[in-house]
């Protein structure tokens, strides 16, 4: 049973008198998504008024409503309060305080959505994130759709701001507060690494006291963290485990390396074979977050053993697919940063075939736009990429620096003509821009 399954659930821990009481198998806060017998959660906003959707929503299967409608304010079937938001935060930070197993909550700038399906699917009796539902309103939807009975609750936290990851982390007061990196990402608002830095850092003062900080061993940063995290253990990854033998089947699809364990004194070094579907060596660190994380609940590593190989690529976003002309597609099209986009030009080489990177622009890197893509340009030109395609007015920045063949263009249609007729059998192609870029309008 989930905490949330009735119109009492919800008042119970918003502290209201119980009145009728209307079940609900799922929530919903999109009427184009919306089940029969779901909650439907009405948000108001400044970009966004969903109370004109209420009656779409019954229409639609919805049996209630949680909304800030005075409209609504003495029907059956609705919740009214003042702020759907602040009604969201109090109803998840009560459910998160009631919980008795662990709670774990990761951030960082690349690796979140991994390292939370692998975690997840690595602990007995596992809530998690839905989708990537990282944000003030979704964070609080899947922290109401875990089941009572779960022992351990994994959650994603993004930012784009100061202050996002602060106030998500108080939220959940987690047991283990996972950073998984520091990279570019978000700089319009963040400005620059530092920034980035201390939105990431906002997680360490509301984990638990006695609780463990789990950090990239990264001597930027390393020292920083340990300062932060008075009454908190730091756990640098990789520090105990390391990770050696990396290997990549000759199509990509499949990793292998060891996770080598090496114990104080003289005792012998213990070595865990790893087999996995996710791809690339940034999955490598993800893997080994995950393992030292068990490690560190005392939970044997063997779930995750048996889950890596079933685990899908796509949850990293990295979809792979047969393409036109009898290629193989790999669909990153969701997002990108310079950090993600030079992992993806790390798993592209190490696929077989000639190997084609459609790059497509990067967006609030601020003033770094310019330098961030010619820095792409000269990554993928060290790499095993034979050809680079761009599209947009940045990405012809990452063209100029890279010394391989490469083709820049500004017109959808002449792109799109472009790869009909030059992708070939057995090519490797790999799609990555930012989401504004919507790159997947190429496939």
């Amino acid at each position: 049973m989930k905490f949330i399954s009735n119109t009492n659930d919800i008042r119970k821990y918003l502290g209201l008198k119980s009145k009728n009481n209307i079940k609900f198998n799922n929530i919903s806060i999109d009427t184009k998504t919306i089940k029969k017998n779901s909650l439907f959660i009405d948000l108001k906003g400044e970009n966004f008024n969903r109370n004109k959707f209420i009656e779409k929503a019954f229409a639609s299967g919805a049996s209630a409503v949680l909304c800030s409608n005075k409209a609504y304010k003495n029907k059956n079937n609705a919740i009214y309060v003042p702020s759907v938001r602040d009604a969201l935060s109090k109803i998840s930070s009560n459910i998160a305080s009631d919980f008795q197993g662990k709670k774990i909550l990761i951030t960082g700038s690349n690796g979140k959505t991994s390292t939370t399906s692998i975690l997840s699917k690595s602990l007995p009796k596992c809530s998690s994130t839905i989708r990537n539902f990282n944000n003030e309103i979704g964070l609080p939807i899947s922290i109401m759709s875990a089941k009572k009975d779960s022992r351990y609750i994994v959650l994603e936290a993004g930012a784009a701001k100061k202050g996002d990851i602060e106030y998500l982390s108080k939220l959940v007061k987690p047991d283990i507060g996972i950073i998984t990196n520091i990279g570019y990402s978000h700089l319009e608002k963040l400005l620059n690494l530092e920034g980035v830095f201390k939105v990431k850092s906002e997680l360490i003062k509301n984990i638990r006291k006695g609780g463990t900080l789990i950090v990239p061993n990264d001597l930027r940063y390393l020292e920083r963290w340990k300062k932060m995290a008075k009454g908190i253990k730091v756990l640098p990854v990789p520090n105990k485990y390391i990770a050696t033998k990396e290997k990549f089947s000759g199509d990509g699809r499949i990793m292998t390396f060891d996770i080598i364990e090496k114990p104080a004194g003289n005792k012998k070094s213990v070595v865990i074979p790893i087999s996995s579907s996710l791809i690339g060596k940034h999955n490598v660190q993800n893997i080994l977050v995950c393992h030292s994380c068990l490690n560190e609940l005392g939970e044997s590593n063997s779930m995750m053993l048996k889950s890596l190989r079933k685990i899908s690529s796509s949850i990293s976003r990295q979809r792979i697919i047969s393409w036109r002309n009898n290629s193989t597609l790999i669909d990153d099209t969701y997002n990108a940063n310079p950090e993600s986009v030079k992992r993806s030009i790390d798993v592209l080489s190490e696929f077989s075939g000639r190997k084609i990177f459609i790059f497509g622009d990067m967006f609030e890197l601020g003033r770094y736009r310019k330098k961030l893509h010619v820095d792409i340009g000269s990554y993928a030109n060290k790499s095993k990429i034979d050809i680079l395609i761009t599209f947009g007015d940045l990405s012809k920045n990452a063209s100029s620096r890279f010394r391989k063949k490469s083709y820049n263009f500004l017109n959808e249609d002449q792109l799109r003509d472009f790869i009909i007729n030059f992708v070939k059998k057995n090519d490797i192609v790999l799609i990555k821009g930012s989401r504004g870029m919507k790159m997947e309008r190429f496939i």
